[in-house]
């Protein structure tokens, strides 16, 4: 690493404010189904979590008056920016609904960032940015799917996150079971799941126009299933036990590394290297996985968290490091392209993730620009013509695998206007079946 340009390492990822005028507008492409993204590439380590529990599914009980839901990023460099956001209704296929905003929420329809703070002791300057919701100027009456919403209105008016997060009412009940996948090649690679909904005194008239169920793993909108009406109706009971559709690939435990410190090496860790003015830390050269057998380790499915070990210090005492990820192989995949993977990319392909070839190495390697922390990770095989993505390619499936699953309910009474989230539960997969 240390004989790549200088320039090259500034310009990609420090990426300082002051570099750009701030009169350019940031590139916005089109968001149809309101998925999760970051803007502006200024933007880093954005967390939405409830308070206090950071590896958390963003989701509330509108009906607890306790919990909120904390939203914090970094900004590189020093100038301050005024942010404000906003928040919308959405039915349970993330398509805006037909609420009007005095409908969905108590207060203001926006607000700003109030919430700022400089970087201490760090290397890599920057402002570190967070708001809790609910809060006094703003706070929703509806359950449903939301969408969080931020601006920056420095310079003009310019979307630059948005994220998700669900408010249930929590007055139906979920029963899981687990069960071996209906295809018998699927058995020692995926997970099966049914569940039932206990919808109590509810009266419904037509359950499959009416309900309608979600299931995600690993806390993961990308890879979801549904929206999907009940298979069947047994008093206040709706099934969910089709065979051989809710069935989710295993995988494997993810990757990781511990970069809680840069005073010594974390695991797989395999070195720390301090420039002028940045971090440089590599990491333990890692193999294809996909054929080997299955080993039990500790991980946080593919989540990370900000931490610094080093006295317990803030999260604007977080420094910055360019790590260099190193995946071997003996010759370039054919016909594919490789990706670093996981929440830490927005669970999105993002370009500055993709790994290039290096004959030298004989191996994929690939630089981001990460904040102190204990991070998951995959790598992903992805077809560069048809965009398909292969996610067991390098990692293989397992399934002894422990995966989370989060299953969410959703009711529009005949004549509603909007989806409300009746019922929101999160179970663990077993490792045996």
């Amino acid at each position: 690493m240390t004989n790549r340009p200088c320039a090259l390492l500034c310009c990609w990822f420090l990426g300082l404010a002051g570099l750009l005028a701030p009169q350019l507008l940031l590139a916005q492409p089109d968001n149809p189904r309101n998925e999760e993204r970051n803007y502006d590439p200024d933007l880093l380590s954005v967390r939405f979590h409830l308070r206090q529990a950071p590896l958390t599914f963003p989701v509330l009980n509108l009906k607890a008056p306790l919990g909120t839901l904390l939203l914090t990023f970094d900004r590189l460099g020093t100038d301050l920016r005024d942010y404000v956001y906003t928040i919308e209704h959405c039915n349970a296929d993330w398509q805006r609904s037909s609420l009007n905003e005095m409908e969905y929420l108590d207060g203001f329809s926006e607000d700003r960032i109030q919430n700022a703070q400089n970087a201490n002791n760090t290397l890599q300057p920057y402002l570190h940015y967070w708001v809790e919701l609910p809060n006094r100027n703003m706070r929703w009456t509806q359950s449903g799917n939301y969408l969080l919403k931020v601006y920056d209105v420095t310079y003009g008016r310019q979307l630059v996150l948005v994220r998700r997060f669900v408010v249930s009412e929590n007055t139906w009940s979920v029963s899981v079971e687990f069960m071996a996948p209906a295809r018998v090649e699927r058995m020692n690679t995926h997970h099966e799941l049914n569940f039932s909904v206990n919808t109590g005194s509810v009266i419904i008239q037509i359950p499959e126009r009416e309900v309608k169920a979600v299931v995600l793993q690993n806390a993961r909108w990308d890879s979801a299933i549904g929206p999907m009406a009940p298979f069947i109706r047994r008093q206040n009971q709706l099934l969910y036990n089709y065979r051989d559709s809710i069935v989710f690939p295993a995988g494997k435990e993810w990757r990781y590394f511990d970069m809680r410190t840069f005073q010594f090496r974390g695991e797989f860790i395999q070195s720390i290297r301090m420039a002028r003015d940045y971090y440089e830390v590599a990491l333990t050269p890692d193999e294809n996985r996909a054929y080997k057998p299955y080993v039990q380790t500790p991980d946080i499915n593919g989540r990370f968290s900000i931490e610094n070990r080093n006295d317990n210090q803030g999260l604007d005492q977080c420094d910055y490091a360019i790590v260099r990820f190193t995946l071997k192989a003996g010759q370039p995949f054919e016909h594919h392209d490789v990706y670093v993977y996981g929440q830490l990319t927005d669970w999105l392909l993002k370009p500055e993730f993709k790994m290039t070839y290096n004959e030298a190495q004989r191996a994929y390697v690939c630089d981001a620009y990460l904040k102190q922390g204990y991070y998951n990770y995959q790598y992903v095989l992805v077809n560069p013509t048809t965009g398909e993505r292969d996610e067991t390619g390098v990692e293989g499936n397992w399934y002894e695998t422990e995966n989370d699953y989060q299953i969410l309910v959703y009711y529009r009474p005949l004549g509603a206007r909007a989806d409300r989230l009746m019922a929101f539960t999160s179970v663990k997969s077993r490792r045996s079946q």
